[in-house]
């Protein structure tokens, strides 16, 4: 949601391979007098995740048929990594089966081509009702000293509670309950101003920590310093350290620190 000198705005995304059908749902939706904004139209799913990757969104959109990534790939995505964003559905007579697989991904509702336009305001409609409840639900759940803060302020805040929590078993969502905004605003927030996502600082931090201790503390067995740097799976500390700086563990301390 953003906020415009008229109030709260919900933003869409749309991501249809048929321009004209296209078009025209932009069209429909920002004549609305609905709080519906297209900040994004797409042909396709991959551009329209890229956008969505940089950019805050309420809602997406999606045909179930495009090239490259179609909408039930999209919507696995969104339902994975975006969950506060709500879906719609567009699908054709012939395609309604397969819509139906979306269901699993918290999809909120269908649009059946030919696309009414009492169709489409009815959705948004019901979409509205349940994006201001849980808009005023969130508001109500910020802290007052949060509320104040502005965006670089509130990424600090996520970098900060990396780096005073890397060694535990945290997660976005962790985050997200401390400081009261959503996980995917948060992830936003923090690549914009750090150039890259909260979960990759994270593993820079294990990562760099776990360095330091297997030179510094040679008689500290591997699994040990792995679950002091934040991965209790010695394997899975391997490969992500492998992964990161091309060296099994055992072979950097080894070679005294020297990457290949």
């Amino acid at each position: 949601m953003s906020e415009t000198a008229n109030g709260k705005q919900y933003d869409v995304v749309v991501a249809e391979d048929e321009l004209l059908i296209l078009e025209n749902l932009v069209k429909k939706i920002n004549s609305m007098s609905l709080p519906f904004c297209v900040k994004g139209a797409f042909e396709d799913g991959d551009s329209a995740l890229e956008f969505i990757k940089t950019n805050h969104v309420d809602l997406v959109i999606t045909d179930i048929k495009m090239p490259f990534m179609n909408g039930l790939e999209l919507s696995r995505v969104l339902h994975a990594s975006y969950p506060s964003i709500k879906i719609l559905i567009i699908s054709g007579y012939n395609e309604f089966t397969l819509a139906q697989e979306a269901i699993e991904y918290q999809v909120k509702g269908f649009l059946l081509k030919p696309i009414r336009q009492e169709q489409l305001e009815q959705a948004l409609t019901k979409l509205l009702i349940e994006l201001d409840s849980e808009n005023d639900t969130f508001q109500a759940s910020v802290p007052e000293h949060l509320k104040t803060m502005g965006k670089e302020e509130i990424a600090g805040c996520v970098e900060k509670y990396l780096k005073e929590n890397f060694q535990k078993q945290i997660s976005m969502g962790d985050i997200s309950d401390k400081l009261g905004f959503a996980p995917d605003y948060l992830s936003h927030l923090f690549k914009k101003y750090h150039d890259e996502s909260p979960v990759r600082y994270l593993t820079s931090l294990r990562i760099n920590y776990a360095k330091q201790l297997l030179i510094r503390q040679p008689d500290f067995d591997v699994a040990v310093i792995g679950e002091m740097s934040g991965y209790p799976d010695p394997v899975y500390f391997s490969k992500v350290f492998k992964k990161n700086t091309g060296m099994w563990p055992s072979q950097y301390r080894a070679e005294g620190g020297c990457q290949r």
